[in-house]
């Protein structure tokens, strides 16, 4: 007894060594702690299906510690966050999420480092996720860690659009004139997928390219990804900016809809960018459940549950010990250099192309 009062001690101090070869009674005495906490509270991503993972999965390895999880649109969790904190509450553990949030709320002093929390000795080692300069998306390289990394790349419908045509063309080839109201694009201006894409589109197109794609070629400005998913699945739309269409399609096969050839542009860095999705991680200090927040991170940063994360996202893994997941288009060429657009080192120059897009947006009648 007197053994497992200090290590929950040690848990609560936030001193815990990390020695592999004490790591099964370290694990088991905070397991313990966090189940009398029996909670964890976590902001998530849009993305249904990652979140379906998490709700199905988490029970079944901690059954004693509630997921109460949110999926709050971004503008709305830092409205809600803000004036939360702002009255003395503390409400939040962590977030499985997009990048932004984390690195915004870092500099305002919401956020704690996070290798301080990576107490198991098995999702701790800087070799597992390439390196931490290459996982961390924030400026300090100590808030933000990335799980999943892989090339994200508009789709088309071989069908309709020329193969030969996207070969030679790449990103240009969507300014054919016969493709006008058959393009759909995720809201760029709103948090998703889209705006993942907008400073690949702008780098290809430029200014000019991007006014004709929203004008001339009239593209639909969807308010969601699943608007995208079922324009695509159903032939309605030609061409999807939008990442892991294919991934995301599924539940169409499964109800007999027929899909026509849906291809990437590609992979290379003029088709494609390194995307991290939104399964970055970052846990938020003054948070209430400790100690169910480091048992979250060491079961959601494993390699078993990395992997099955990955193939339920279609969104291959950070970690080099789990096999690429997903798209086999996904996967980055090696010694390519790729805009990474959630890097906070991107932020400025995202911001600029997405005014430009809401300026462009004005005009069109």
């Amino acid at each position: 007894m007197r053994k497992l009062i200090a290590a929950l001690l040690l848990i609560a101090a936030g001193t815990l060594p990390a020695r592999a070869q004490d790591w099964p009674a370290q694990h088991k005495a905070m397991v313990d702690a966090a189940n009398q906490e029996g909670e964890l509270v976590l902001q998530s991503q849009p993305f249904q299906t990652a979140r379906d993972f998490l709700q199905r999965e988490w029970p079944k390895a901690y059954p004693n510690i509630k997921l109460n999880m949110s999926a709050l649109p971004e503008p709305q969790f830092w409205a809600r966050l803000r004036t939360e904190r702002a009255a003395g509450k503390y409400l939040w553990d962590m977030a499985v999420s997009g990048a932004s949030t984390g690195y915004t709320f870092s500099k305002e002093g919401a956020v704690d480092p996070l290798m301080p929390e990576l107490v198991d000795p098995r999702v701790n080692k800087l070799e597992m996720w390439g390196g931490w300069d290459s996982a961390f998306m924030d400026l300090e390289k100590k808030y933000v860690l990335s799980v999943s990394s892989f090339i994200a790349s508009p789709y088309y419908n071989a069908a309709h659009v020329s193969p030969t045509a996207v070969a030679r063309d790449g990103i240009k080839a969507m300014l054919n004139p016969g493709y006008a109201g058959r393009i759909i694009w995720q809201e760029p201006t709103l948090p998703g997928g889209g705006r993942t894409l907008a400073q690949l589109i702008y780098s290809q197109l430029g200014e000019d390219g991007l006014r004709k794609l929203l004008v001339d070629q009239k593209a639909i400005l969807a308010q969601n990804q699943q608007q995208v998913v079922e324009a695509m699945a159903r032939g309605t739309a030609w061409i999807g900016i939008l990442p892991s269409v294919r991934g995301l399609i599924g539940p169409y096969l499964q109800a007999g809809v027929k899909v026509d050839d849906l291809r990437t542009f590609g992979n290379t860095p003029e088709t494609g960018v390194q995307s991290v999705g939104g399964a970055t991680v970052y846990v938020f200090n003054k948070r209430p459940h400790p100690n169910a927040t480091r048992v979250f991170l060491s079961w959601f940063l494993s390699r078993e549950v990395q992997s099955g994360f990955a193939i339920a996202t279609a969104q291959a893994s950070r970690r080099t010990d789990v096999p690429h997941a997903g798209d086999p288009d996904a996967k980055p060429i090696p010694g390519a250099k790729y805009i990474t657009p959630q890097r906070e080192e991107n932020q400025e120059a995202q911001d600029k192309v997405l005014a430009l897009i809401a300026e462009i947006k004005k005009t069109i009648k």
